[in-house]
């Protein structure tokens, strides 16, 4: 690190606080990727040293392995929806970004349309002896998964597993985080939940569901009044905030649940607004948790609790497995699952 440039120099060049600076070039959230990049731009400017985003996640400690003595790139594959979805990917993909530079590759990100049910294949511009891998970002079918690894270059799935196909993945802990979420307002003394979902979006959101039930089964008691109910909403749909609040208001005042857990933090984001218009007090009288932190969930009315998840370090992860996957072809496959972390705010 350069000793004569300070964060605080950096900071006042770009007219930003220093603690957003150190949040910029320490890899942490909480700063938009425009201000990201002015920063590390700045930084490189100024002749500060910026620690690298692999650096920080202690991660492989050397050079890649060149493709055809060419500079090795990566495909990244992911569905276009999951790519609008910047609070989630757009940090998964920032990480992919910062390892692949770190650790010397390329990476090109190939949208896949929504529903996808077919073969990939790889982009005629594309030249597939300079590949040194595919990361397969998402939820994809099993047929897209097969046709990626029968093209022989190594492949890594991201917050995904597929049983019938042996491959490398880096994942979540979503069964954990849900029983997590649910133990929190079970230990509160909280007996009647709901917790709100779309199975048809993600495979994440089903498992999250899954770990609420498995906390009801392992706290509840038989003689005791405990229910877990489901709201399955179009997540989608243009008309999912219509039909949340159709949900919240055919609740009759006995029905009313004590707490709310939702499948991400942006489902948790825009029920809040609907409960408190029906005069439904939070967490007064409906504690609500969400999954994910995103930076917003710290901001909200009241600030969401909500189960940390890896965003950058599950990119910076997948980037790295496939650097193993190069090294050491022949051994068996592994499936890397990263920890999560409850985070207590006002909201539950």
């Amino acid at each position: 690190m350069s000793k004569k440039v300070s964060m605080q120099q950096i900071a006042d060049r770009l007219g930003l606080s220093k603690y957003t600076v150190s949040q910029a070039l320490s890899g942490k959230s909480g700063v938009s990727e425009e201000n990201r990049l002015r920063i590390q731009e700045m930084a490189k400017a100024m002749g500060y040293l910026i620690q690298s985003a692999a650096q920080n996640s202690g991660s492989l400690n050397t050079e890649p392995v060149s493709v055809n003595g060419q500079t090795p790139y990566i495909l990244v594959w992911i569905q276009a929806i999951y790519q609008q979805d910047n609070p989630f990917w757009g940090k998964v993909l920032a990480g992919i970004g910062a390892a692949s530079k770190e650790l010397g590759f390329e990476h090109l990100i190939i949208p896949v349309p929504a529903h996808h049910n077919e073969q990939l294949q790889i982009p005629s511009y594309v030249n597939p002896a300079h590949c040194a891998g595919h990361l397969l970002a998402g939820t994809f079918p099993t047929l897209s998964v097969i046709s990626l690894q029968q093209t022989g270059i190594p492949l890594v799935l991201i917050d995904h597993s597929e049983p019938l196909v042996d491959v490398d993945c880096v994942l979540n802990n979503n069964l954990d985080s849900g029983k997590m979420a649910c133990q929190r307002l079970l230990a509160a003394g909280l007996k009647r939940l709901v917790f709100v979902g779309d199975d048809q979006f993600a495979v994440s959101f089903k498992e999250r569901f899954w770990g609420c039930r498995m906390a009801m089964e392992d706290l509840s008691k038989p003689d005791e009044d405990y229910s877990l109910k489901k709201w399955s909403i179009p997540y989608q749909s243009r008309q999912v905030l219509q039909y949340l609040e159709r949900k919240v208001l055919a609740l009759l005042p006995e029905s009313l649940p004590e707490g709310i857990i939702c499948a991400n933090d942006q489902i948790a984001l825009e029920l809040i607004p609907i409960l408190k218009r029906q005069g439904i007090d939070v967490p007064g009288q409906v504690k609500v948790i969400g999954i994910d932190n995103i930076d917003a969930s710290a901001y909200a009315h009241p600030p969401l609790s909500t189960i940390e998840l890896a965003k950058e370090s599950l990119g910076i992860r997948a980037v790295e497995t496939l650097l193993y996957r190069l090294k050491y072809p022949g051994r068996q496959a592994e499936k890397i699952i990263l920890s999560s972390r409850f985070i207590a705010r006002d909201s539950g």
